[in-house]
């Protein structure tokens, strides 16, 4: 379980903040979206967050939440080598 992630989703939720989320969809499409995160629930055996809007997300999906990374990603996978 990615430990810092999920303090960093359950923050988002307590403090009712707009913030980036950075995800990965079913199809492996990359999204960014601004919202709010209305809860974290578990639902048929694995964690998902609700946005104010109504989409779902699995947790393992997440990329990136605020300024929080996931495990399975490095600093430099956020930088721009132009």
């Amino acid at each position: 379980m990615d430990e810092q992630l999920l303090q960093a989703v359950n923050e988002a939720v307590t403090r009712k903040k707009f913030l980036k989320i950075q995800y990965r969809t079913e199809l492996n499409e990359y999204l960014a979206v601004t919202a709010l995160i209305k809860k974290l629930e578990e639902k048929e055996g694995r964690l998902q967050i609700e946005l104010a809007t109504g989409e779902e997300i699995p947790f393992e999906h997440l990329v990136k939440v605020g300024d929080v990374a996931s495990d399975q990603y490095n600093s430099r996978d956020f930088t721009c080598d132009c």
